[in-house]
């Protein structure tokens, strides 16, 4: 599991007034999942997931839309998407939906080790 990839971690997330969690569901059951956050400059979507079995049926595209929709009425403007190089069909994905790749940018990524008594607010 890596850094962020907690529970914990996700509530405080989705607490917070400038990030937004679209869940898809199907079934009684939650199918897919983006997570979309504004930090000010960008907005940012991370997460997208949607399960093996329902895969290659519009829903990851339908997520990504209403998480736009959700940016544009914050106001914003630019939106970044971050992808692991070793996941060629999310690349495509992507690319897809309107999200080319942009080789202008390098991402330099350093991760904070958890306090012992984190206070939140």
């Amino acid at each position: 599991m890596g850094a962020t990839d907690q529970v914990e971690h996700v509530r405080r997330v989705v607490a917070n007034p400038a990030a937004v969690l679209i869940l898809a569901v199907g079934d009684d059951e939650i199918i897919g999942t983006l997570l979309g956050a504004f930090d000010g400059w960008r907005g940012n979507m991370y997460r997208l997931v949607v399960h093996p079995r329902c895969r290659r049926q519009g829903i990851g595209r339908q997520l990504v839309r209403q998480v736009e929709h959700v940016f544009a009425g914050w106001g914003v403007r630019r939106i970044t998407v971050l992808i692991e190089i070793d996941r060629p069909w999310a690349l495509d994905f992507w690319t897809a939906v309107g999200y080319p790749r942009d080789d202008r940018i390098v991402r330099h990524v350093g991760t904070l080790e958890e306090p012992a008594n984190p206070r939140h607010g």
